[in-house]
């Protein structure tokens, strides 16, 4: 995952903020106990999102106490005591990892991909138990990487179409975090649509570096003659879909009846998203303004 998926601090109130880190730490501390070590260095804000949201969709209880860990080893901080709630969740975060590792390894020469393969091996673990425990989730989210693969050798011009399986990964993660039929639906959408985000918002990270490398990215597929890549018009295209896609999320969460955490996940879905896209633009202002001040 890509870490697009997080809150809009300025605008949380301080418990809100600790609770959701304290989740962040409890999925942490579950990765490690369920999947190993190296697993933990795999969690990202998009599964600590899931994970609150798998929280927030059950009965059972949530409490937190001052724990220590690897990051912070002389302070204790707030961490979500039985992290039970979160077993499907991280065991989700651990098959899709393992596959996106695999995935990027493909895409890349020997000695720029080590480190995808020490990452690899470090995961495999973690991928075979998580697998053991959900083989149907395992196999599904294997065919659709190897659905991507094909879209991105076909050099698919249609950002529906190249973003279909990253969507669809997400969208059967999320509908098994509730076991509840008309929550599985709504969360079937919903995650959906926070994969296609995902996807899209990802391709404009890497435009510059998918253009001047000619890899692939449904953004700025075309012409390989192409010497000059149009920056502007590019984002107002990226913009219209990330705000059509959040619009159809925001109007399928407002269907998920949350137990708890519901003005963090609110701040999340209505927030943070916007926020993390803008950040991706206001990085990309800042580094064409630096260019033509060198000029």
């Amino acid at each position: 995952m890509f870490g697009y998926v997080k809150p809009f601090k300025p605008h949380m109130r301080i418990c809100e903020f600790e609770i959701y880190n304290a989740v962040y730490c409890g999925l942490c501390k579950m990765l490690g106990k369920n999947y190993g070590l190296m697993s933990r260095m795999t969690l990202s804000y998009d599964f600590a999102f899931l994970g609150l949201m798998e929280l927030a969709l059950n009965e059972s209880e949530a409490e937190f106490e001052p724990q220590r860990c690897m990051a912070h080893p002389l302070r204790k901080k707030s961490c979500l005591k039985s992290t039970d709630g979160l077993d499907y969740t991280a065991a989700a975060a651990s098959i899709l990892i393992y596959n996106k590792i695999t995935d990027d390894i493909t895409d890349k020469k020997f000695l720029v991909k080590l480190p995808s393969l020490l990452a690899k091996f470090a995961a495999g673990k973690a991928y075979k138990k998580a697998s053991a425990k959900y083989p149907e989730l395992s196999e599904y989210i294997s065919e659709q990487m190897k659905q991507q693969n094909k879209l991105e050798a076909e050099n698919c011009k249609s950002i529906d179409r190249a973003s279909e399986p990253s969507s669809n990964m997400l969208a059967e993660i999320a509908s098994g975090l509730s076991d509840d039929p008309e929550e599985k639906r709504i969360l079937h959408r919903f995650g959906y649509l926070l994969g296609r985000f995902i996807y899209i918002a990802d391709a404009f990270d890497d435009l510059e570096k998918d253009f001047h490398s000619r890899g692939f990215n449904p953004l700025i597929v075309g012409d390989s003659a192409i010497h000059e890549l149009n920056t502007e018009e590019v984002q107002k295209k990226t913009e219209d879909s990330i705000n059509f896609t959040l619009g159809a999320l925001a109007d399928t969460y407002v269907q998920l009846e949350l137990k708890r955490f519901k003005p963090i996940t609110d701040n999340i879905v209505y927030l943070g998203l916007k926020n993390s896209f803008y950040d991706l633009i206001k990085k990309k202002d800042a580094k064409i303004k630096s260019q033509e001040d060198e000029k």
